[in-house]
Order: structure tokens, then sequence, then C-alpha cells
């Protein structure tokens, strides 16, 4: 039982590890919103597991991304490319984690709300996502 509550300790390091990631913040406020809208707006209980799953999808994505980069740092604390392929790749699967959850909780939320069909949330989502993406390969990024 000590190891266990041990354990538990050093998770709960990890988890204020986490938030003092900017990253992470943001994301967790957003879904605390998500969440918050969908409990106002009185999803019923299948959408709102999507909802939840869909923000702790992203929220282990973020933590496995400072995973990531805090290993390559300690690894290689000056510049190597690799590492920054590594960096950059760890930080696409939170933005495609997160684009998936934007699509679902777009086509639930504007279901429920304005009774659109789901696909309706859908594009709408799309158009958001392109709209990112785009900003993110003609302007953001290193170089």
């Amino acid at each position: 039982m000590k190891k266990f509550v041990k354990s538990l300790g050093n998770a709960t390091n990890g988890i204020k590890h986490l938030l003092r990631e900017r990253n992470f913040r943001i994301q967790l406020v957003i879904g605390a919103v998500i969440l918050t809208v969908g409990a106002l707006i009185g999803l019923d209980k299948g959408d709102y597991y999507w909802l939840l799953f869909c923000t702790f999808m992203v929220l282990l994505l973020e933590g496995i991304n400072t995973l990531v980069e805090k290993i390559a740092d300690i690894l290689r604390p000056y510049y190597d490319e690799r590492v920054r392929v590594l960096k950059d790749t760890a930080a696409a699967v939170v933005l495609l984690g997160s684009a998936v959850s934007v699509l679902i909780g777009l086509s639930i939320i504007l279901q429920s709300i304005f009774g659109l069909h789901f696909a309706v949330g859908l594009l709408f989502g799309i158009i958001i996502l392109v709209v990112f993406f785009s900003l993110g390969l003609f302007g953001g990024g290193r170089e």
C-alpha cells in the first residue's frame, strides 16, 4: 500500500508539472468550457461521453507531447535537426487529435443547439480547421 500511495504522489507531481505548461492549461480551459456547455444544454449521456473522451484525449496527447519534448531537451540540449523533427511530429499528433475533437465537438453541439444535421457541424469544423492549418502552413512554425 505504501508503494501505491507513493505512486499516487508521483503522479500528482506529474500533473503539477503539466499544469505549468501553457498549452496544457489552454486545452484544459477549452475542455472545461466545452464540457460545461454540454452540461448546460443538456446533452444526452452518449454525446456527453464523446465530449469527455475528446477532451481527455487531447489532454493525454498534450501530456505525451510534453514528455517527448522534455526527454529530447535532456538528451540533446543543443540544436539538432532530428530533435526538431521529433518535437514537430509530437506536436502534429496533438494537432491531429485536437482537429478530430473539434469536428466531433462541433457536430454534437451544433446538432444539439440548432438541430442541425451532424454533417453541417463536420463541414463547419472542416472550414475552421482549414483556416487554422493554413495559418500554420503559411505563417507559423520555425524557419
